[in-house]
C-alpha cells in the first residue's frame, strides 16, 4: 500500500473477526514501531505482546465499558462517544493481538519547571503512531486505549511491568469486520487547520 493512501485508510477499528495475525506480520508491525524518533537516541521502550487470548480476554476485565447516555448524535465527537464508549472492552477482546508500549520515564510528569518527560511521552507516542500506521499497510484495524484511573496500575501487575517504566496506550490489533462502525470525520485540512508563519 502506498504511504499515503496508509495514511487516509488509518481509522479507529473496534470490531475484528475471530481470526489471528501471524507473527511474521507482527514482527513487521514491531519493528516500524521501533523504528521511531525517540528522545535523546535512547529508545527506551518495552513491548509487551499479548497474543494469547485467554490472556487478552483476562486483560480486558481491568477494563471497564463506559455507558453513553447520548441518544442522537449531533456532532461527530457525540458520535464517536456513541461507537467507542460500550467497546471499551469488547474491542479489547475481540482483538487478535494486544501490544502494550511501555518507555522508561526518566523525569516524571508532576514538575511545572521540568518538562522533560514530554520527549519521553512523545517518542512513545511516535512509536505509537509507526505501529498504527504499519497495522493499516498490513491490511489490519487498529484502536488505542489510554488507561484511565485505576486501569495502569492494575495492567502494570497483570503483566509484571518494571517500576520506573509508563504507558501511555494499548494498542489493538486485528481484521476489521465487514463494516465496522465509524464516526464521521471531523474536517482537518491545510485549508482549515494550517497557519503560515504567524497564528
Amino acid at each position: 500500500m502506498e504511504f499515503y493512501e496508509v495514511i487516509e485508510k488509518r481509522r479507529s477499528i473496534r470490531e475484528f473477526e475471530d481470526r489471528p495475525i501471524s507473527r511474521e506480520v507482527l514482527e513487521r508491525i514491531l519493528n516500524a514501531g521501533l523504528k521511531a524518533p525517540s528522545s535523546n537516541h535512547q529508545r527506551q521502550w518495552e513491548l509487551i505482546v499479548i497474543t494469547d487470548q485467554a490472556k487478552i480476554r483476562e486483560l480486558a476485565q481491568i477494563v471497564k465499558p463506559y455507558p453513553c447516555r447520548i441518544a442522537e448524535a449531533k456532532t461527530p465527537q457525540q458520535e464517536m462517544f456513541q461507537i467507542a464508549y460500550p467497546r471499551q472492552r469488547t474491542m479489547i477482546e475481540q482483538s487478535a493481538c494486544v501490544i502494550l508500549p511501555y518507555f522508561k520515564n526518566k523525569y516524571g510528569f508532576d514538575s511545572k519547571t521540568n518538562t522533560y518527560a514530554l520527549m519521553d511521552l512523545g517518542a512513545a507516542w511516535a512509536l505509537v503512531e509507526n505501529i498504527l500506521l504499519a497495522a493499516t499497510a498490513e491490511g489490519l484495524g487498529s484502536v488505542v486505549h489510554i488507561p484511565v484511573k485505576k486501569e495502569p496500575e492494575q495492567i502494570d501487575a497483570f503483566v509484571g511491568a518494571k517500576k520506573g517504566y509508563c504507558l501511555p496506550t494499548m494498542i489493538m490489533l486485528g481484521y476489521a469486520i465487514a463494516n465496522p462502525k465509524l464516526p464521521t470525520q471531523v474536517k482537518a485540512t491545510v485549508e482549515n487547520k494550517v497557519h503560515w508563519n504567524k497564528w
